[in-house]
């Protein structure tokens, strides 16, 4: 849920920053969310994945860390909310019982 969330931050944003200055601003604003959109796509997986994805979140949400924090020291607007929802995806994510459920035993879907 916290990446949902951080991902519809993000794209709202950047419509504003697109709004209110430019559509160059709106694309840097975006840009530095990038792995955030990467663990959006990787969040539909969660339900059926293993702990792989799990560590990879893990992965990914520090390098959105380093990304954000980057792109708001050189003045990039929306840092902030990646920097927050990243940090907030790692912790719940380096949980005990996280780790626990990724590592469940998986019974395939029955269509």
């Amino acid at each position: 849920m916290t990446i949902f969330a951080m991902m519809g931050l993000c794209l709202l944003m950047s419509v504003l920053v697109g709004m209110a200055q430019s559509t160059q601003a709106a694309g840097a604003t975006f840009g530095q969310n990038f792995m955030g959109c990467v663990l959006f796509v990787l969040a539909f997986r969660y339900r059926t994945a293993g702990n792989g994805v799990r560590i990879t979140s893990i992965v990914l949400a520090s390098v959105q860390i380093v990304l954000a924090l980057s792109g708001t020291a050189r003045g990039i607007q929306g840092g902030v909310f990646a920097v927050i929802g990243a940090i907030t995806v790692v912790v719940l994510l380096s949980q005990r019982t996280a780790s626990a459920w990724f590592k469940r035993t998986v019974r395939p879907e029955v269509s």
